[in-house]
């Protein structure tokens, strides 16, 4: 299989610090060396974007826009694209460059992700990523992302969730997304638990992108970041969702972000992550005629 690595090492508009760290270390520690001997063909881009000190949003939609580029130049190359990125809000370039109305998000992550402005206590733009891919915020920027299709909030299913805010809660079920918490997945297992909602999504459709947070690791197996809140899932639970996905859904774009080095003081959040790209690269050769679906 033809793999593209895509680094976006970008934290809060800044190159390579905190969560910025994490796409550089993914590859340091030897990710494509990994994948090339599993048999697969690897190449590694690390997407540069001019930092503006002054306006971090700026430098994030520019990130996004690059990004959306270079995951529809691979896609039409006949390449996976793994992205690897710092933040969440990356799945905006992602999701652009798929160029696909009726895809489906499977999301990985501690936290909702699903503030808007208006809902937001904090302002942090990567508490508001999944509501930039349904299109809900941040309009006028998001124009300016070639490609990029607003997702339906019945094509989301969020995994592993512990750390929801009232509002995120009330605007999931308002957008008919599925939920599965960590504490159900711990109560009735993997593949009961994914199974409801798997199902529903796949009578809808069988395009998806992946998208892995890895605070969706419980803290005590790795820590990811000083954020990250207990109760998250093992590493083979979350291996055991991933071939429940590659069973039932074709892959077309899959994301690993949000990872510290620093706060992974034991190297166990990066090694995490080192699996889950295994799992994630699709087996064989795959062809892509078209990166709309058609």
């Amino acid at each position: 299989m033809a793999i593209q690595l895509i680094q976006v090492p970008y934290d809060s508009g800044h190159r390579g610090i905190r969560l910025g760290k994490g796409p550089l270390q993914f590859v340091d520690q030897g990710m494509a060396r990994i994948l090339r001997r599993q048999g697969h063909l690897v190449d590694v881009e690390c997407l540069e974007v001019e930092t503006d000190l002054v306006n971090p949003i700026k430098t994030a939609f520019d990130a996004n826009r690059l990004l959306a580029r270079q995951v529809r130049v691979a896609l039409e190359s006949g390449k996976f694209p793994l992205v690897l990125a710092g933040n969440c809000n990356s799945c905006v370039g992602s999701i652009a460059g798929i160029h696909q109305a009726d895809l489906g998000v499977i999301w990985f992550d501690a936290h909702g992700d699903f503030n808007t402005p208006e809902t937001s206590y904090s302002g942090y733009l990567d508490g508001m990523a999944l509501a930039l891919a349904t299109g809900d915020c941040w309009q006028g920027l998001l124009d300016t992302i070639p490609g990029f299709v607003p997702v339906a909030g019945n094509h989301i299913v969020h995994i592993g969730g512990r750390d929801l805010d009232p509002k995120e809660s009330i605007r999931f079920s308002r957008t008919g997304a599925s939920l599965v918490d960590s504490k159900s997945l711990h109560m009735q297992g993997i593949r009961k638990g994914l199974e409801v909602a798997f199902q529903r999504l796949k009578h809808r459709t069988q395009q998806v992108y992946v998208h892995i947070d890895m605070d969706i690791v419980d803290p005590v197996v790795a820590r990811s970041k000083d954020f990250a809140p207990a109760g998250g899932l093992a590493v083979e639970q979350i291996v055991e969702a991933l071939h429940m996905i590659k069973a039932n859904f074709h892959i077309r774009v899959a994301a690993l972000a949000a990872c510290d080095p620093d706060s992974d003081k034991e190297g166990k959040a990066i090694t995490a992550g080192l699996t889950f790209a295994q799992v994630l690269v699709p087996v064989g050769t795959t062809t892509v005629n078209s990166v709309d679906g058609e």
